[in-house]
């Protein structure tokens, strides 16, 4: 990986960036790019902005595998004297998962409608960036990941791997770096602040069902196919990754059953109320959900909250719930309920 450093590095003096800026999801490639940043804002003396997403709906075992890192990364860079920033974008409670699902009705994501990843990831870390001045970012893109991601970075890639300014001057410096590398590199380098990267690949061993380092097909990309994204996400037919997780960790089933319970009432038609948001009759079978279904998903969700003893849904949520149901029944009057 010192290729990657010298490009960052590189970037770094064209930008006169004083600071580090670094998104972080505890996956496998941001790991990676979070080592050979923290390694230059040591050596280089810069001020490192760790940016971590968090739709309140995070894959839990990724979710605490990376709030555990950040706390590591945070006590050793107190230690070596590195100024350090951690943002944690989070949606505003108006726009999260359960309010827009269950408060106003919306259908659930899918590929022509994916709602989730404007108002869960895009807004929210967009609002965190603009906070940040002086700063190179740096994401841990790659083409090797799937025909998708090699698409949409061949559009969006410019010259010296910036992809974007979003805020801040936006770059890849892993573009081009194989998923053989990634995986060499996590399973032979020791990061500074722990022992080891073994937790990294037990979690992708458990989301795959076997280990990630062997070939599939003679080549290394046997981590495709694995998502360490929502719990809730239906943006896939079948979560795969949380069904092979569950051998491992038990605690995952019942958001499992919970996630599949949702398709299935969400997608029945009988469920939708025909019209849209905005008032617009759109047929039965489509529209917003029925009142009466928000209400059974909601009381579904609690009792999956305290079957668990975890928080699932805060009290802030509850109450614009409540609002925008309030809100319906004046507005749609029979046809919502």
């Amino acid at each position: 990986m010192e290729k990657v450093k010298k490009i960052m590095e590189k970037i770094i003096r064209k930008e006169k960036a004083t600071k580090i800026a670094v998104s972080y999801s505890g996956g496998k490639d941001s790991t990676v790019l979070l080592h050979l940043a923290l390694e230059l804002a040591k050596e280089k003396k810069l001020k490192l902005i760790i940016v971590h997403s968090d739709t309140l709906v995070e894959n839990p075992i990724i979710h605490r595998h990376a709030m555990q890192t950040l706390r590591k990364i945070k006590k050793y860079c107190l230690k070596n004297k590195i100024e350090i920033e951690i943002k944690i974008a989070k949606p505003d409670p108006e726009y999260t998962f359960w309010v827009n699902l269950i408060g106003k009705g919306y259908p659930l994501p899918y590929h022509k409608f994916r709602w989730c990843q404007d108002k869960l990831k895009i807004k929210p870390v967009k609002k965190v960036l603009h906070t940040i001045d002086k700063a190179v970012m740096f994401v841990g893109l790659r083409k090797d990941e799937s025909l998708d991601r090699a698409r949409s970075l061949k559009k969006r890639l410019e010259k010296d791997f910036g992809i974007e300014y979003n805020g801040l001057p936006t770059y890849a410096p892993m573009v081009d770096v194989s998923e053989e590398e990634v995986w060499e590199f996590l399973s032979n380098t020791e990061p500074p602040y722990d022992s080891s990267y073994k937790r990294v690949i037990k979690i992708y061993k458990e989301a795959k069902g076997e280990c990630p380092l062997i070939p599939d097909k003679d080549n290394y990309r046997s981590g495709c196919g694995m998502r360490f994204g929502c719990w809730v996400c239906t943006l896939v037919r079948e979560d795969k990754t949380l069904k092979n997780q569950i051998l491992e960790n038990k605690e995952l089933k019942p958001l499992y059953d919970f996630r599949n319970y949702m398709i299935n009432v969400c997608n029945f038609p009988e469920n939708r109320s025909g019209v849209r948001r905005n008032g617009k009759f759109v047929g039965k079978g489509k529209g917003v959900l029925k009142l009466s279904t928000r209400k059974k998903l909601l009381a579904k969700l609690l009792n999956l909250q305290a079957s668990i003893g975890k928080s699932l849904i805060s009290e802030e949520e509850k109450r614009l719930i409540k609002k925008y149901w309030k809100e319906d029944k004046e507005k749609f009057g029979k046809i919502i309920e």
